[in-house]
């Protein structure tokens, strides 16, 4: 089956996926271009990525920090500086820039079928600078249609397995469906799984691998040497330095409840084991299993 945001997830996402401030991500040559920077913040980047307000989650997916190169300076400013103390020259030049560093909030034109809606500033090489006070703008129909496209043709095609009959209740709400605030990872979802519920918040954290071997530990989770999984298992994907990259918990017949990444555009999903691997076959797997209860 394939699945696809409903109407009130899309809603959510339109309301905070291009985020209130906007950042702008210069190299030290453009910087060096003679623009009045009287009324935004100038932030070294290492400072930035450091900053107790700047590093949340919600800026962190949708600017895609983990994609940005070549950037030594990021431009804080408020939604309206771009277009009310910039001149057009200017204005094209600082959004240039953000395709250049490969910042996150640029997307295909194709992404987008009313394309008159967006100011001619903001295209670059068939691409579109996304910018709060442009993105307030544009119709809803044009939000809902440039998210539904950048999730299938980006980060999930909707692809999943139908629910069984053997499906716990306490995964219904979640099986298949897209969450509607950033963060929640895929180690938060099997942590919830084991709770068999009871532990609802645990579902929207964004859970680092020690929280979670701790917490395996308590429900009495033990690394066990065996080829066959059993129902309640927890399979575990490590790299060559025993890291932790991706988690999930196995239901029964093959059938694991999962989610692959910390964004929303990531959903929570029923795959099978062979679906898995080819997402993270590559890397060793281990097995986690309750015991000694």
């Amino acid at each position: 089956m394939k699945i696809k945001p409903t109407p009130d997830v899309l809603a959510s996402w339109i309301e905070s996926y291009v985020p209130e401030l906007d950042f702008y991500f210069l190299s030290n040559e453009q910087y060096k271009r003679k623009i009045d920077y009287s009324d935004v913040l100038v932030m070294p980047i290492n400072e930035f990525y450091t900053h107790s307000t700047y590093g949340q989650i919600d800026y962190t997916n949708s600017y895609e920090y983990w994609n940005i190169k070549h950037a030594n300076y990021v431009i804080v400013a408020q939604p309206n500086w771009i277009n009310q103390q910039l001149n057009e020259e200017d204005r094209r030049f600082i959004l240039r820039a953000q395709i250049q560093c490969e910042r996150g909030l640029v997307v295909p034109i194709s992404f987008v079928e009313q394309i008159k809606e967006i100011p001619a500033s903001y295209i670059h090489n068939d691409q579109i600078v996304l910018q709060r006070a442009m993105w307030d703008k544009l119709s809803w129909k044009t939000k809902e249609q440039l998210l539904t496209a950048t999730v299938f043709e980006w980060w999930d095609n909707g692809e999943c397995e139908t629910i069984p009959s053997f499906l716990p209740r306490y995964l219904s709400p979640f099986a298949n469906k897209f969450g509607a605030k950033q963060g929640a990872n895929c180690l938060a979802a099997v942590l919830f799984a084991i709770t068999n519920g009871k532990q609802s918040w645990f579902i929207e954290e964004w859970v680092h691998q020690n929280t979670f071997i701790e917490k395996l530990t308590q429900y009495h989770y033990q690394l066990v040497d065996s080829d066959e999984l059993l129902p309640r298992d927890v399979l575990v994907w490590q790299d060559d330095n025993d890291v932790i990259q991706h988690a999930a918990f196995h239901i029964e017949q093959n059938l694991f409840f999962n989610k692959h990444g910390q964004t929303y555009f990531n959903p929570w999903k029923l795959l099978t084991k062979d679906q898995l691997d080819k997402e993270w076959g590559a890397l060793k797997q281990v097995i986690y299993r309750q015991c000694d209860l």
